[in-house]
């Protein structure tokens, strides 16, 4: 079972450095559904999946014609659709494909819980089978980052050019504890979809909740956003794990495992770490979300005393993904939140061209 999932913030930053809303306009307490989303249709088409060789389902979308190919990474617990604003526009200068992780999307369930060192075997395996072949440029969001990161490691004459997309650094919640003690234990004990997702599958396990029966948190049977077309919607429908209760409690497990303060992900922080990683004259650029911190009155006065702290901190290790290149670039994205694809989408695809750009110039 894949659902539209809230996108992660790493740890602490999810709620303590999450920008206010802005207050509703006339438009936006108009109470009248949203009609559908035609960019949101391709994510629904299986035309560009293939099979691993495993025999498992992976859902690819690809657009678009030329080289070099550019690679959509998500970030943890999101899948392909989360690029529907900066895929079309780079497809019309390259082609570009967006995946799915295992057990996310339209791409079926993993034999067991899996790591970033497994998604990018996976990824490797489905462009392989798509006969999509390099040179690429890797677009890393959020945890995608790592993905992109082990793939240029793997198979350096391939990648020429990497976008990373407010990454998530090596060693990160290591980094956090160091730096920011009491704002990193905050972190998991306050991740509400993580929350939602152990008390599904405690009611599964118990048996309390059953394929067919009641359902009233959605667990099972999620509730699809009221701008998905219905394409999409009867895609996600044709999961075929979503008609036993086994299924359904492994899908959800997955979700889990990839949710803030697993610990996948912490296992992830570590996997990731590689002293000696350099990529030459690779262009690279970073793009940072603008961490303005918003915090209410009643927060703790430990942790409020640690943002400046661990801000800092955030901020050199994500420089130090440019410094892997000696054409590396490190920008903030003022007004930019975590989910950049969705917040500051523009600055995305500007980056993305500009990085196939040099890559084709071969500069």
């Amino acid at each position: 079972m894949a659902r539209r999932s809230i996108p992660l913030m790493v740890l602490w930053t999810s709620l303590a450095l999450a920008p206010s809303p802005p207050a509703p306009t006339a438009a936006a307490q108009d109470l009248s559904p949203p009609a559908a989303d035609p960019s949101l249709l391709p994510y629904a088409s299986t035309k560009d999946s293939v099979r691993l060789p495993d025999g498992r389902k992976f859902h690819l979308v690809c657009m678009g014609q030329g080289s070099p190919v550019v690679i959509l990474s998500t970030g943890a617990a999101d899948w392909s659709i989360d690029w529907n604003r900066v895929q079309p526009a780079v497809a019309s200068k390259t082609r570009v494909c967006a995946w799915d992780r295992a057990g996310f999307g339209l791409s079926e369930l993993p034999p067991q819980i899996q790591t970033v060192l497994d998604t990018t075997t996976d990824l490797q395996a489905a462009l392989k089978a798509g006969g999509v072949d390099g040179p690429y440029v890797m677009v890393g969001m959020s945890i995608g980052a790592y993905e992109s990161l082990i793939l240029a490691d793997r198979e350096p004459a391939k990648v020429v050019g990497m976008v990373l997309l407010d990454p998530t650094v090596p060693d990160q919640a290591n980094l956090e504890r160091r730096t920011a003690p009491t704002l990193s234990a905050m972190g998991p004990r306050r991740d509400p979809f993580g929350t939602f997702l152990q008390t599904c599958i405690a009611a599964l396990r118990v048996g309390t909740l059953k394929v067919g029966g009641p359902d009233p948190d959605g667990c099972w049977h999620p509730r699809s956003p009221p701008n998905w077309p219905p394409e999409l919607v009867a895609a996600m429908d044709r999961h075929p794990e979503s008609s036993s209760t086994e299924g359904i409690l492994a899908a959800l497990e997955n979700t889990a495992a990839w949710t803030g303060g697993s610990e996948t992900l912490k296992r992830d922080y570590k996997l990731i770490v590689k002293p000696n990683r350099t990529y030459g004259r690779m262009p690279i650029v970073v793009l940072s979300a603008d961490e303005r911190p918003n915090l209410p009155p009643n927060f703790p006065a430990a942790a409020r005393a640690e943002v400046p702290r661990a801000l800092a901190a955030r901020q050199h290790a994500k420089q130090a993904y440019a410094a892997l290149s000696t054409r590396g670039v490190y920008r903030v994205i003022p007004d930019s939140t975590h989910d950049m694809v969705q917040s500051t989408w523009l600055a995305v695809i500007d980056a993305i061209d500009e990085v196939v750009d040099e890559a084709r110039a071969g500069r």
